[in-house]
């Protein structure tokens, strides 16, 4: 029996050691590969990340594909490439943010502005999936398809009820009225200022949105209200109030608009670019997920994760790389560790000395997200983009009633007045609330200090724009927190303005993503096709409870620069 281990365990490293071996050939390999077809189709049917998590064994699980940059860029290349006359959209799911969304607008747009054909195809839809439809000439929807457009929501789950029963309290310390995240474990609903918040949110994002399906469908905006409010329509409904053009089944829409073009897929054209750009190298570095102390995790089961080392040493190559002229950040994190902020700013500071630095950024730079890109020579958002939150808070668990409901009985033996300061004993004494508060207000007056700085604002007019308080990018904008909207889109143009490039340059993007060579692509193609190993639906049910890891890993007393909400776009 002894023998049959020892066999097993040397056939798998020898297989582990293939397997590697086999990993770095193909990086080796041509990553360029040829293009046909005169019509693009794009099956919008799943998610596009920030950021791709390279690792075989995530390739292996889940596959892998574009992501969401790369599906930009193509699509804007595509409206440009002379062998490409038009786009066709089998829209089923968009799994995406409102900022994400507003980018492929973006860039779908550029199609009709160069006088290409885009056609789209709505199986059925929601309110994601019917923007993104109204980016073409024509939206058909399935004859027994259904178009729901509810609106927007803001679901705010509080925990101080389920805490109590369980004999544990949160205490917390935060500075700026509107720093709310930590509302969820300490009250069963939100505060006056939390309400407040979300209502003006809503309001600016509700706005957006019937106004640009009033603008798209030629409706008027209280018409627009009047729909939205009603919600739910069946395909001859959705014909009868205007909001699709016609109602058909997939071939023959596709025969209708394009009955002679051969098409490719927009991913495989997304990936057959890699490795064909020409220019200036700009680094593109990610600041994905939570802002943590240590390495960044790419995402998978523990949820993605921004760690400043990991960020740092990619701002520090860049830094030392004399092929790299530019830098842009894309920004997607709701903040995290104040530490961690802070430790990433002043590396973009120092870059920002030899190399201009723009950012983008995604669906949220909030609180330490927006400490980091405060300093950049220019900051881009989308209307949708969550920002703001400059703020500072920190607390721990009182679990003194938990232990004891469950028998445990716990004893310590100190020296020093506040070595249980963080310990979850019991909630702080007024003594130590002082000595944290004093700290609190301390980073919150600097990070205050930095925004002014950075953005050329008076301290009153920072100050105002802080407390803690989240806005979209179109509020942004009026405050002064941000330079523009257009999202990913904007901040190229700006790096081009910056490099003396021409309008139409594709940028040559490196930095923390590597392009991956051909037959790479033919397996992530596959990997794609066989819809990986794992089912789609337990990778999306784990998304939610791996996304937490990171940030219940922050809860342990240190300060956190941390936004308070999310709002969905169903």
């Amino acid at each position: 029996m002894k023998r049959f281990w020892v066999v097993l365990i040397a056939l798998f490293s020898l297989s582990i050691a293939g397997l590697g071996a086999l990993w770095l050939s193909l990086r080796q390999l041509d990553p360029r590969v040829a293009i046909k077809g005169d019509v693009l189709y794009w099956i919008v049917d799943g998610a596009y990340p920030e950021q791709r998590d390279e690792s075989p064994f995530s390739w292996i699980v889940s596959g892998t594909g574009p992501t969401h940059i790369e599906m930009l860029q193509a699509i804007q290349a595509a409206a440009y490439d002379p062998d490409i006359d038009g786009l066709f959209l089998e829209i089923h799911a968009l799994p995406a943010n409102l900022a994400q969304v507003q980018e492929y607008i973006a860039a779908l747009k550029i199609f009709g502005r160069e006088g290409k054909t885009v056609q789209a195809w709505l199986s059925s839809g929601g309110n994601r999936e019917y923007l993104l439809a109204m980016s073409a000439d024509e939206i058909v929807l399935a004859p027994e398809g259904q178009l729901l457009i509810p609106g927007l929501s803001a679901e705010l789950t509080f925990l101080a009820g389920t805490l109590e029963k369980l004999g544990m309290k949160a205490d917390y310390v935060h500075v700026g009225r509107y720093k709310s995240a930590p509302e969820s474990y300490e009250l069963r609903g939100p505060s006056a200022p939390h309400q407040e918040m979300i209502d003006a949110l809503l309001d600016d994002q509700f706005a957006w949105l019937v106004a640009t399906v009033a603008s798209d469908r030629a409706l008027p905006s209280e018409s627009v209200a009047a729909l939205i409010d009603h919600g739910l329509y069946d395909a001859g409904e959705a014909l009868e109030a205007g909001l699709v053009d016609d109602i058909a089944y997939l071939p023959d829409t596709l025969d209708d608009v394009f009955p002679t073009g051969e098409t490719v897929d927009l991913e495989d054209y997304a990936m057959g670019r890699s490795g064909q750009f020409q220019g200036p190298e700009v680094a593109l570095i990610h600041i994905t997920g939570a802002i943590v102390n240590g390495e960044s995790s790419p995402g998978g089961w523990q949820g993605a994760s921004a760690g400043c080392w990991t960020i740092i040493d990619r701002l520090q190559a860049a830094y030392d790389d004399h092929d790299v002229k530019a830098v842009l950040l894309r920004v997607d994190s709701p903040g995290g560790s104040a530490l961690a902020s802070d430790l990433i700013w002043n590396e973009i500071q120092a870059l920002q000395e030899i190399k201009p630095v723009v950012v983008s950024m995604g669906g949220m730079a909030a609180s330490g997200g927006y400490y980091v890109a405060c300093g950049a020579d220019s900051i881009f958002a989308s209307a949708g983009t969550i920002t703001g939150s400059i703020g500072v808070f920190s607390g721990k668990m009182d679990r003194s009633g938990f232990y004891a409901k469950i028998g445990v009985t716990r004893t310590f033996v100190t020296r020093g007045r506040n070595a249980l300061l963080y310990a979850d004993e019991a909630t702080f004494t007024d003594e130590q609330r002082v000595i944290i508060s004093g700290q609190l207000e301390a980073f919150y007056d600097r990070f205050v200090a930095k925004v002014a700085d950075a953005r050329g604002l008076s301290p009153s007019i920072a100050a105002s724009s802080a407390e803690g308080r989240v806005w979209s990018g179109r509020q942004g904008l009026d405050l002064g927190l941000v330079d523009g909207l257009g999202g990913f889109q904007r901040s190229e143009a700006s790096i081009r303005t910056v490099l003396g490039l021409p309008p139409r340059a594709v940028l040559n993007l490196g930095g923390d993503v590597r392009s991956p060579s051909f037959l790479e692509r033919v397996i992530m193609k596959s990997l794609r096709n066989d819809q990986a190993i794992v089912a789609p639906a337990l990778i999306e049910a784990s998304a939610g409870l791996g996304g937490l890891v990171p940030f219940v890993s922050l809860f342990d007393g240190r300060p956190l620069a941390l936004q308070p909400v999310r709002v969905e776009l169903h």
